[in-house]
């Protein structure tokens, strides 16, 4: 006949293997970081590179994308917003329409043109492949956008502001 104490041995042991399945092996927390390269734009007025403004009454879609898709409707003021970049080409282009009454009726829009190289680099074994992007030239139409720079000179994966686009704003007396 088998002792109480060989019967209650084995349970302690099944608790701890039943305790380390439950625990997950493998994970992709390197992965929930930015590891994808995702521009970052802030709006400023022009000739103040350090005053960030709202820009209300605009709409800001792709041009050339499948499906021209409108990345914002204008339905809020924004001060910054990502302009994802098409990994599969070395341009991509966005129109800036802007939707108050008066500019709409003249159909006054501005485009914007990002030239650049892609540079894949490898983040691991888990997440992948990324795309840095090395900026060749920033062209724009000039309506109300002023100009648009790339400080670093490079969009990666850090996330942080990395394109500055500056508006001609009227001056507001202050």
């Amino acid at each position: 006949m088998k002792s109480l104490r060989n019967i209650l041995l084995p349970l302690p042991a099944f608790i701890i293997v039943c305790l380390l399945l439950s625990v997950p092996g493998c994970t992709t927390d390197e992965c929930l970081q930015n590891k994808t390269a995702l521009p970052y734009a802030g709006l400023y007025a022009s000739g103040d590179s350090e005053r960030q403004i709202s820009v209300d009454s605009l709409k800001i879609y792709g041009y050339g994308a499948p499906g021209d898709s409108i990345l914002f409707d204008g339905s809020n003021p924004i001060s910054s917003i990502y302009l994802p970049f098409r990994p599969d080409h070395d341009t991509t282009v966005y129109i800036f329409q802007y939707l108050h009454k008066d500019l709409a009726a003249a159909g006054v829009a501005d485009t914007i043109r990002f030239v650049y190289t892609r540079n894949p680099r490898f983040v691991s074994s888990a997440c992948g492949v990324s795309y840095v992007f090395d900026i060749e030239n920033i062209e724009s139409t000039g309506m109300l956008i002023d100009s648009v720079v790339s400080p670093q000179g490079i969009i990666d994966n850090m996330d942080s502001e990395n394109l500055k686009i500056y508006f001609s704003v009227a001056d507001d007396g202050n």
